[in-house]
C-alpha cells in the first residue's frame, strides 16, 4: 500500500451510525408508501378554495391577508401560488409531495433534536419511527391539506434545534423568532409552535422567552386585529363549553393509545411520562425541559382544537391530523419514558437475562409496525373515498351548471367541499386547468342532491311542482293549492315533487329534520339521501333547481303541517 493510499484510508469519513442508517432507510420507504397511498386521493376542499379565491383562478375575491377558517396563511398561499402558476390543478402529486416532504423533514429534525437533548440512541430512533409511521395520524402526510399544520410545527422544531445547538445565544434567538413569525403566517399551528418554543425558552428565563416569542406574538395579534377578527371558529353552546376539558383530555391521550396498539393504554402512558419527568429530571435536564414544553404545547393545542371543533362532534376534535400534532409535541416525553424503562431493565437484569426482554421488545415492535401499517391503509382508503367524492361532485357540477341549473347550497352538513368553489371550477375559463373528469349522469345527480337542493329558513321562491305524489297526508296535497294545513298519516310523511326546470315549497310543522333524495326514474338513477336540520314551528323553504327530476322530501315526525306552494 502506497503512502497516498494509506493517507486516503486514514481520512476516510466514518460510516453513519446504525440508528441513522435505519432511520434513513425507513424514511425512504415511508416516503414512497405515503406517495403511493396518498396519490389515490385528490385535492381537498381547502386547496380548491385557495385556487378559486387566492389567485389560482381569475377574479378571486380574497386577498392574501384574509383569514381562512381563522388561519393566517400568507406564506402557505404564496407557496401554493407558485404551484398554481406552474401546474394548475392538472395533477395532484406535486401538492401531495410537499406534504410528504414536510412530514419526513419533521421526523428527521425531531430525531436529531432528541439526540441533542440527551435522549438515548434507541429511544430517539423508536420515537422518530413512531412519528414516521403513525397510522392513526397519517392523514397528516397522506393528504395535502394538513401541510398547513405540519409546516408550522416543522418551523417550531427547527427553532428549538437552533436554540439548543447554539446554546440560546443572540443569533439563535433571532433565528428562532423569525422562524416562528413565518410559522404563524402558515396556520394557527404556528401559534401552537410559538407556545411550544416559548415554554422551552422559559428554561433560560422569562426575558429570554419574551425575546423569542415577542415578534411572532405581535405579528399575529396585529394581523388578527386588522384582518383576523372577520373569521370566528368559536361556536360553542353552554353545554359544549363544559365538555371542552374532557374532549381535550381525550385528544391528549389518543396518540399514545394509538401507537401502543389501541388497547386503552393512552392515559396510563401519559401518566408514566409525567412520572418519568420527575424521576429523570436531574439526569436529562434538557430532555425534561423539552418534555414539559411539549406537554404545554399539546395541552394548548388540545384545548384550542376542542373549542373550535366540538360543535361538529368529538370525532372532529380528535381527527387524524390533530392526533399527529399531539404525538409530535409529546415525542420528547415518549423518548424520556423509553429511556427510563431501558435504564430500569439494565439495572434489574444482567446481560444474560436481558435477551428475552430484548426478544419480546422486538416482537412488540413488529406488532406495532403492523398496527401502524393497517392504520395507514385505513386512512389511505378514506382518503381515496373522499378524493373520489370530490371528483364526482365537481364532474356532476360541471354538467348541472352547463345545463343552466343554479346553485342553491354551498355545503351540506359535515362536508368540507364548497359548492360555490365547485361551481367556479366548472366555469369554462377554469376547466383547462383541470384533468379530464368524464362526468356521468349519476355524478350529476349526486352533485345536484348536495348543491342544487336547499332546505333553509331563507326565502326561496320557485315554481310549484309539475306533480306531487304522496300517500302521507290528509287531505290530498295539491301542487297549486296555496297554503293549507295537512295532517300526517304516519310518523315519516313523504312528499315527492316532480321538477321540470326547478321547483319548491315552504312548510311549517313539528319536525326537527328533513331528508331529501333526488331521482330520475326514467334513467333508473337515485342519489344518496341528504339530511337537513330544521327548526320546529318555523317556516322552512325546500327547493331544487334540478331539471327533469323528482325530489323526495321525508319529514321525521308526524302531526300537522302547513304546506304552501307559491303560484
Amino acid at each position: 500500500m502506497s503512502r497516498e493510499q494509506a493517507r486516503r484510508r486514514r481520512v476516510r469519513p466514518p460510516l453513519p451510525e446504525w440508528d441513522r442508517v435505519v432511520l434513513y432507510l425507513a424514511v425512504l420507504v415511508q416516503g414512497a408508501v405515503a406517495l403511493w397511498l396518498g396519490s389515490r386521493g385528490w385535492f381537498s376542499g381547502d386547496l380548491l378554495r385557495y385556487y378559486v379565491e387566492r389567485g389560482g383562478a381569475p377574479d378571486g375575491s380574497e386577498n392574501l391577508m384574509e383569514p381562512h377558517a381563522a388561519h393566517w396563511q400568507l406564506t402557505l398561499i404564496l407557496v401554493y401560488l407558485l404551484l398554481f402558476k406552474l401546474i394548475g390543478l392538472t395533477t395532484y402529486v406535486p401538492y401531495l409531495a410537499l406534504t410528504v416532504l414536510v412530514h419526513l423533514a419533521l421526523v428527521l429534525v425531531m430525531h436529531h433534536l432528541l439526540r441533542r437533548l440527551g435522549a438515548g440512541r434507541v429511544a430517539a430512533l423508536l420515537s422518530a419511527l413512531l412519528l414516521l409511521t403513525y397510522g392513526a395520524g397519517s392523514e397528516a402526510f397522506l393528504v395535502e391539506a394538513p401541510v398547513a399544520l405540519t409546516g408550522s410545527m416543522l418551523l417550531g422544531a427547527i427553532s428549538i434545534l437552533v436554540l439548543v445547538r447554539r446554546d440560546h445565544d443572540t443569533r439563535s434567538t433571532v433565528i428562532a423568532a423569525v422562524l416562528l413569525v413565518v410559522g404563524v403566517t402558515v396556520s394557527l399551528g404556528g401559534v401552537v409552535a410559538a407556545v411550544w418554543v416559548g415554554v422551552f425558552a422559559l428554561g433560560r428565563g422569562f426575558s429570554h422567552m419574551v425575546r423569542v416569542v415577542a415578534l411572532p406574538a405581535v405579528a399575529f395579534l396585529v394581523w388578527y386585529a386588522v384582518w383576523g377578527r372577520s373569521s370566528s371558529r368559536i361556536l360553542l353552546s353552554r353545554e359544549e363549553v363544559l365538555q371542552v376539558p374532557e374532549a381535550a383530555a381525550t385528544l391528549l391521550s389518543a396518540p399514545f393509545d394509538n401507537v401502543s396498539g389501541g388497547w386503552g393504554a393512552g392515559p396510563a402512558l401519559v401518566v408514566a411520562m409525567v412520572v418519568a419527568v420527575a424521576w429523570r429530571g436531574r439526569e436529562r435536564p434538557l430532555l425534561v425541559q423539552a418534555t414539559i414544553a411539549g406537554i404545554a404545547g399539546a395541552v394548548f393545542h388540545a384545548v384550542v382544537s376542542a373549542v373550535a371543533q366540538l360543535p361538529y362532534g368529538l370525532d372532529q376534535v380528535t381527527t387524524s391530523r390533530y392526533r399527529y400534532v399531539v404525538l409530535l409535541l409529546l415525542l420528547p416525553g415518549l423518548a424520556l419514558l423509553v429511556d427510563a424503562v431501558g435504564s430500569l431493565v439494565a439495572e434489574r437484569f444482567d446481560p444474560a437475562r436481558r435477551r428475552p426482554a430484548v426478544a419480546l421488545g422486538l416482537v412488540v415492535l413488529c406488532l406495532l409496525a403492523v398496527h401502524a401499517s393497517l392504520g395507514q391503509y385505513r386512512v389511505g382508503r378514506g382518503v381515496a373515498d373522499i378524493g373520489e367524492l370530490t371528483r364526482t361532485h365537481l364532474a356532476g357540477t360541471m354538467v348541472a351548471t352547463g345545463a343552466g341549473e343554479k346553485l342553491l347550497n354551498d355545503a351540506v352538513r359535515g362536508s368540507y367541499i364548497s359548492g360555490e368553489d365547485l361551481a367556479r371550477l366548472a366555469e369554462p375559463d377554469v376547466r383547462s386547468e383541470l384533468p379530464d373528469l368524464d362526468p356521468t349522469e349519476q355524478d350529476r345527480l349526486d352533485a345536484e342532491s348536495n348543491y342544487f337542493v336547499a332546505v333553509t329558513e331563507d326565502e326561496l321562491l320557485l315554481a310549484p311542482p309539475a306533480e306531487v305524489a304522496t300517500d302521507s297526508f290528509d287531505p290530498t296535497v295539491k301542487p297549486r293549492g296555496g297554503c293549507r294545513v295537512y295532517r300526517a298519516t304516519n310518523s315519516t310523511p313523504t312528499l315527492v315533487l316532480t321538477s321540470y326546470l326547478g321547483t319548491g315549497f315552504r312548510f311549517r310543522g313539528g319536525t326537527e329534520q328533513v331528508t331529501t333524495t333526488l331521482s330520475r326514474p326514467d334513467d333508473d338513477l337515485t342519489s344518496d339521501p341528504v339530511q337537513w336540520r330544521v327548526r320546529p314551528g318555523e317556516w322552512t323553504y325546500v327547493a331544487t333547481t334540478a331539471q327533469l327530476a323528482d325530489l323526495a322530501v321525508i319529514f321525521d315526525g308526524g302531526g300537522d303541517y302547513t304546506i304552501c306552494f307559491e303560484d
